[in-house]
């Protein structure tokens, strides 16, 4: 893919309309009837193909076919980078563009004047539809005129040639095809030039003829004109106090950064990391912890592989190991946030906020129980209800009121079931499976979930162990269900503090569809309460794979997106699952398994990106790797600051430049 841009073409003849000149200059200085004694015939063949054959709307020339767009229209408006698409597309494409100055009088006559006849128009016609396209009309020509106006931009004619070429005329087609509708799709609209071939052919070489000005010629302003232009396309680089940098660009070497708190480039602070194990999504997730932390931001993190506890405990966070042994308790059925949805319309509303936490309840029961029968849930709503209302919830007005030992517990759950046995044998039958499960975890080894909650997270740092469980799969789900949605309450408790919850390993709650339906909704919530959510996964299958395509759904609702090596397979998938297109040299990235080397896709923005830690946080992350690269113990903290200490010249000097400021 290339795109070649010619200003102001020179008045060139064509090399067809220059062939009679030339030999008519050979004819007149030498005898040409023995040319095979000079011309040198073999290097010619290697040069120019066997053959070179024009069809109406094609061009055969050797092994290649070529078929070249001419674009007749374009859309009235557009940002920077807005070709992506095209320029990212497979094949061997070429856009080739002229520029040329356009009278700015007359430009500003012509939309003068399409502002009066259009205006003519709307007075005559009744039609809803026509009004509208009228009314479109005199808003792009009036934009024009503003821009103009006010020196934000003069006038130029514009002339684009898409170049295509295959192998056979078969992949010819399918790729007309295929950059027909991106075209499309980008509102620029195609035009074959039948039986023009050949000088559209000449036209989108790189040699100044533009034979067809005639037939494609559009008049253009000339910002829209530079929104042709890719130098920005590899670079995602918007510093700010506020921003995060995220690595290095590989292509450019400039720094791939972003300020996710600006909302009118960033629609959420979602993000996914992507990657199988050992090519560097861990060591990412570590940099943005310890960035944010250096920032300020406040951090959860839901920790299955215990891959963070260590670094959290460096930098004097709380970390929350998770066991059936452990005397860490977050009950399930507390009420931690009245926040029922978007609008605070229900905050003291106890009938629905219990609704709410039943449906989330019966959530985690189906982690538990992963083949629990519709019949069995609706038996199950029964049952909470009566257990908040027997010990006394529905009576208060505010859940800030309500204190933890309050709350039911597993425990209670299980005597409301047992009531059951005596009162309603019918219906304790249905849930009698359930109820020796649910005995496992209030008397038995997965005792985890049975107690009040005992937890503090005041902290800005608090990482949540899960690897305890990880022998347990439906208990490791469980917890990593109720660990999230006790720190989701948590986010909807504030909407003017930054928090980012980390959420690693998130295909465990996939294999659940009522977990992962939670764990959706709640994901696209989070840009209303000023957070974000960063998940992390190697199981990209399982995700993919998830019910109701909601795996898929939350990878397209996270704005930023960061894929490390995935192997052939995973690339196929999200090419397959969620129609991404990658161009040749991303899916050999995608493909590999490269360290710390990613694709960086930012809304519509994609960069290659190296991850590399600074010397600290390498110290804090990977001490063995420290000491190795720079050849010092990871025990001993540099003196940072005195490599930034000025010396007594520098000092002189600064002051010396201070003063004639001040001269000035």
């Amino acid at each position: 893919m290339s795109l070649k841009t010619l200003f102001k073409p020179k008045n060139k003849k064509s090399p067809a309309a220059a062939q009679p000149e030339i030999e008519n200059d050979l004819y007149q200085k030498e005898d040409l009837t023995n040319i095979d004694q000079f011309l040198d015939g073999s290097s010619l063949d290697d040069i120019y193909p066997f053959s070179f054959e024009e069809k109406p709307s094609y061009i055969e020339s050797g092994t290649n076919f070529i078929r070249v767009f001419t674009i007749v229209d374009y859309p009235k408006k557009k940002k920077g980078n807005w070709l992506g698409e095209l320029k990212r597309k497979k094949g061997n494409i070429t856009i080739t563009q002229f520029l040329e100055s356009a009278d700015s009088e007359r430009m500003v006559k012509h939309y003068n004047d399409t502002i009066k006849n259009k205006e003519a128009e709307m007075l005559k016609t009744l039609d809803p539809v026509q009004k509208k396209k009228i009314q479109k009309d005199i808003e792009a020509a009036n934009l024009q005129l503003d821009k103009y106006l006010s020196s934000e931009s003069s006038f130029v004619f514009q002339y684009t040639y898409v170049f295509m070429q295959a192998q056979s005329l078969e992949e010819l087609e399918d790729l007309s095809s295929s950059v027909t509708k991106t075209l499309t799709k980008l509102q620029l609209k195609p035009l074959t030039p039948t039986k023009g071939m050949y000088q559209a052919f000449w036209s989108a070489l790189p040699i100044g003829e533009n034979l067809l000005k005639d037939y494609t010629y559009k008049e253009s302003n000339t910002e829209a004109a530079a929104s042709f232009f890719p130098f920005d396309d590899a670079e995602i680089c918007d510093l700010s106090p506020r921003s995060q940098v995220e690595g290095v660009n590989k292509d450019t070497n400039s720094l791939v950064a972003v300020d996710y708190t600006d909302t009118e480039r960033t629609l959420n602070q979602n993000m996914v990391v992507i990657g199988k194990s050992g090519v560097g999504k861990s060591t990412f997730m570590v940099q943005k912890i310890l960035r944010n932390f250096a920032k300020g931001v406040r951090q959860f993190i839901i920790d299955p592989e215990n891959e963070y506890s260590k670094i959290v405990s460096l930098l004097g966070g709380e970390v929350m190991h998770l066991s059936s042994n452990a005397s860490t308790k977050i009950n399930p059925l507390e009420i931690f946030s009245s926040q029922i949805d978007d609008d605070d319309i229900f905050k003291k509303d106890m009938e629905i906020i219990v609704k709410d936490k039943i449906q989330r309840v019966k959530a985690f029961f189906q982690v538990i129980k992963p083949d629990i029968s519709q019949v069995e849930k609706s038996l199950l709503d029964s049952v909470l209800r009566n257990v908040y209302l027997n010990c006394g919830i529905l009576k208060y007005e505010d859940i800030s009121e309500i204190k933890p030992d309050q709350y039911p517990t597993l425990t209670t759950v299980y005597e409301e079931i047992t009531k059951l046995k005596k009162n309603d044998p019918e219906r304790f039958e249905i849930l009698r499976d359930f109820y020796y499960i649910l005995e496992s975890y209030c008397f038995g080894s997965n005792s985890l979930f049975n107690g009040h909650t005992n937890i503090d997270i005041n902290k800005k740092l608090v990482s949540f162990n899960l690897k305890p469980l990880q022998n347990e799969v439906e208990v490791q789900a469980a917890a990593y269900l109720n660990t999230f949605s006790y720190l989701w309450d948590e986010i909807t408790k504030n909407r003017h503090e930054l928090i980012y919850l980390y959420i690693d390993e998130f295909h465990f709650l996939a294999k659940n569809p009522d977990s992962m339906n939670f764990f959706y909704q709640a994901y696209k919530r989070f840009r209303k309460y000023n957070a974000g959510a960063i998940a992390g996964t190697q199981q990209i299958v399982d995700v993919l794979d998830a019910a109701d395509n909601l795996g898929a759904a939350i990878i397209e609702n996270s704005h930023t997106k960061v894929f490390f090596g995935l192997g052939n397979k995973g690339v196929d998938d999200l090419i397959s699952k969620l129609k991404m297109n990658f161009s040749d040299k991303e899916r050999k990235l995608l493909g590999g398994d490269k360290q710390g080397e990613a694709l960086f896709i930012y809304g519509s923005n994609r960069a290659f990106m190296k991850v590399e830690l600074t010397q600290e946080e390498l110290r804090l992350w990977n001490p063995k790797r420290y000491e190795k690269e720079y050849e010092q113990s990871a025990d001993v903290v540099p003196d940072y600051e005195e490599r930034i200490r000025m010396t007594p010249t520098e000092i002189e000097e600064a002051k010396s430049f201070q003063y004639e400021r001040r001269g000035a």
